[in-house]
């Protein structure tokens, strides 16, 4: 468990520090880079608590239930309940986080069936191995289909 001192700095200190994590952390631009910056700062432990924190408030806003989400993730009870009532009084955080998740898996998902189509409608180019055409095509399918 992480730990802060207990001898104060100056508000003017702790702002100035802040804003300094803060800006640091939105000057990233790659997902390479802020795993980079992260792996620095956090433990492992740490990473994954917070990672988990975020999975249980997408897992609820995608429906599930505690005894799912307490089965796949690994959490008690009580965390769920705290991370429901942070989204729900304060999540803003959140909210916003998931949003773009939510966006993202969206327009994945419309680019994936758009593919789909256009590889039923569109017959491949004269003297293509029909068979070798399809295996590619359901390996591909069966590459993409990743369980949560």
């Amino acid at each position: 468990m992480a730990q802060v001192s207990k001898r104060y700095i100056s508000e003017k200190v702790e702002e100035r520090i802040l804003d300094l994590f803060w800006t640091s952390l939105s000057m990233l631009s790659t997902k390479q880079e802020i795993s980079l910056l992260l792996d620095d700062l956090l433990s492992p432990t740490e990473k994954l608590m917070l990672s988990k924190r975020l999975a249980i408030a997408f897992m609820l806003i995608k429906g599930y239930n505690y005894p799912s989400i307490n089965n796949k993730l690994k959490v008690s009870d009580p965390t769920i309940w705290n991370v429901k009532m942070a989204f729900q009084y304060k999540g803003k955080g959140y909210k916003t986080a998931i949003d773009k998740i939510i966006k993202r898996e969206k327009m994945k998902k419309f680019w994936e069936d758009l593919d789909k189509l256009f590889e039923q409608v569109i017959p491949p180019r004269p003297g293509t191995n029909w068979t070798e055409v399809r295996r590619k095509q359901w390996e591909k399918r069966r590459k993409m289909q990743k369980p949560f």
